[in-house]
């Protein structure tokens, strides 16, 4: 039985303003991690989650603690007295949102392997999250990343890649580098279609490299899972858009959850888009996320007005 699970990364802290920045904006303060969303939506569904990062000594760094703790996620982070806590500013532009980083020489671009490595042969989960996000950060991130895969196949965990491509972090030439060494080590592997195409041509090509599972995140299409069983698609939810950062995230803990209860291919995928259509409902990258007594009466087909505790 798969229990427990693992994830390492990079949470900033988001300051998102209401307007454009000409417009003399209010902004609020959320904290926002892929890995981090991931762990706060299998959190709040009831699985065991422990999340590994480096912190500032800071404001900052100590809201991301309190805040994910909160959200009942088992929290390994080291504070880091010299490196502060990365933030980046999100603002609404006339069409999209505009994003401005501030992570350069932050706590987490000096994420330690050994230490990961250590961290993970004493936790020995079940599953193991990673984001190609993570390697993007530096030499430091980029082995731990590619050191944690390797050792989470050895220690017989399920292993699970959201590509998530940042083109602000490094170019698609050198992603493809590192995340093609990655996917060999991958039980699952979660991204867009473009992002897929890094590691190879096609989803079905990509189960040649290590994955038994690729799973295509086609947004309002859905999405489409493809194993050595075939190729199978995935429903949408219709759901007022009110904030898209965080679906797929969202997405994703909707597929660890999915494979931790052993649910099937089809089944998978429903939750997984159910999850995503949770998160863009609300402003913010996981405050939208289900309760496992709200995903279970969305997945029974009730409206809001059934849901019970």
């Amino acid at each position: 039985m798969i229990t427990g699970v693992w994830t390492m990364g990079e949470t900033m802290i988001s300051l998102r303003a209401d307007a454009p920045v000409g417009s003399s904006p209010r902004w609020t303060t959320h904290v926002a991690g892929a890995e981090s969303n991931v762990a706060v939506g299998l959190a709040r569904l009831g699985h065991t989650v422990r999340w590994v990062s480096r912190v500032g000594d800071d404001e900052f760094g100590r809201l991301i603690v309190r805040e994910l703790r909160a959200e009942g996620v088992d929290v390994a982070a080291t504070v880091d007295p010299g490196r502060p806590t990365g933030h980046l500013f999100l603002t609404p532009t006339s069409f999209a949102s505009a994003v401005d980083y501030h992570r350069s020489g932050s706590a987490a671009s000096a994420l330690d392997p050994d230490l990961a490595v250590a961290d993970l042969d004493a936790t020995g989960p079940g599953v193991v999250v990673l984001s190609g996000i993570t390697p993007a950060l530096g030499e430091g991130p980029r082995r731990a990343t590619l050191e944690v895969a390797a050792r989470a196949r050895q220690l017989g965990a399920t292993v699970v890649l959201d590509a998530n491509h940042r083109t602000r972090l490094w170019s698609p030439e050198q992603a493809s580098r590192v995340l093609s060494r990655l996917v060999e080590a991958v039980d699952v592997l979660v991204g867009s279609p473009d992002e897929i195409g890094l590691v190879a041509p096609t989803a079905e090509s990509a189960l040649d490299l290590g994955p038994t599972m690729v799973i295509e995140k086609l947004g309002a299409a859905g999405a489409r899972l493809v194993s050595r069983e075939g190729s199978l698609p995935g429903p949408t939810t219709s759901v007022d858009v009110v904030d898209p950062v965080g679906a797929g995230d969202a997405f994703t803990a909707g597929v660890v959850s999915s494979l931790i209860d052993r649910l099937s291919p089809e089944r998978l995928l429903a939750r997984a888009n159910l999850m995503g259509a949770a998160c863009v409902g609300h402003r913010g990258d996981w405050e939208g996320l289900p309760r496992r007594f709200e995903l279970d009466a969305a997945e029974r087909g009730m409206g809001s007005s059934d849901v019970t505790r």
